[in-house]
């Protein structure tokens, strides 16, 4: 079952944040940056945790350093997309499945 929500920490303590909220995380090396609408959160954790925690959603994985919401992706190109006024790069590996993906989300019917 997919969570919905997750903690991620604010100052002393820690937020409450949808996953639904969640344009995308970056990485570098072990410092994280998850990025909602809102705010930015930083903390020391591993991508590929992000990547297991959030599989079987609307995220993927397209670089190296980034995992995105693909209910956030406003552009596809060639080697990167656009979300939020910004370029990311995606990895030839990558951009096959993003483009699936891309399809399966847009074409779904709205109830």
């Amino acid at each position: 079952m997919q969570r919905e929500e997750i903690m991620l920490p604010h100052g002393p303590g820690f937020d409450r944040v949808p996953i639904h909220q969640i344009q995308y995380i970056e990485s570098d090396k072990r410092l994280c940056k998850v990025v909602t609408a809102a705010r930015s959160y930083t903390l020391y954790a591993s991508i590929r945790g992000f990547e297991k925690l959030l599989s079987g959603s609307q995220f993927l994985r397209i670089h190296k350093r980034y995992i995105i919401s693909m209910d956030y992706v406003q552009y596809i190109g060639k080697a990167e997309i656009k979300m939020e006024g910004r370029a990311f790069p995606v990895s030839r590996k990558a951009m096959v499945a993003m483009q699936a993906m891309f399809l399966q989300i847009r074409t779904k019917p709205h109830i």
